[in-house]
């Protein structure tokens, strides 16, 4: 697969409850903000979590790396850039970076990088990536 064409870019701000007691981000809260930004990913390609699973081609996660590179503190606006980087038989690859927004005083700094692998799985265990779903990743066209 060529480098990804179709990137989708989410928008998140830390509250108040979403910080520990050194007032940074809660490393909890990055991996739910990960799974927001997947998410839209295939939203935006036509696709959800429910239909995938009605015709028995559901996603699941299998591995989850993050790297956290900067903390976070309320108040702090970031950008998710969220993408599939390539696929296996039945798996894909997501490639996320957390960014301080634009208008930030450090804007472009790297928060955290993520590298998630999901499987699609059927009642009986993997299957293989839908075809539709792979086309509409390699030509960033929705299903």
């Amino acid at each position: 697969m060529s480098p990804p064409t179709h990137q989708v870019i989410s928008r998140f701000s830390v509250r108040s409850y979403e910080t520990d007691s050194y007032r940074h981000l809660n490393n909890g809260v990055y991996l739910s903000w990960l799974e927001h930004g997947r998410l839209e990913y295939l939203q935006s390609l036509g696709f959800s979590y429910d239909g995938l699973f009605a015709r028995d081609q559901g996603i699941v996660v299998a591995r989850t790396e993050v790297d956290f590179r900067a903390p976070l503190q309320m108040n702090d606006t970031v950008e998710l850039t969220s993408c599939i980087e390539g696929f296996g038989r039945t798996s894909c690859r997501f490639r996320q970076v957390m960014r301080l927004a634009p208008e930030h005083p450090q804007a472009g700094r790297v928060a955290c990088e993520g590298l998630t692998i999901m499987v699609f799985a059927g009642p009986d265990g993997p299957v293989p990536v839908p075809d539709d779903v792979r086309r509409a990743v390699e030509t960033g066209t929705p299903a």
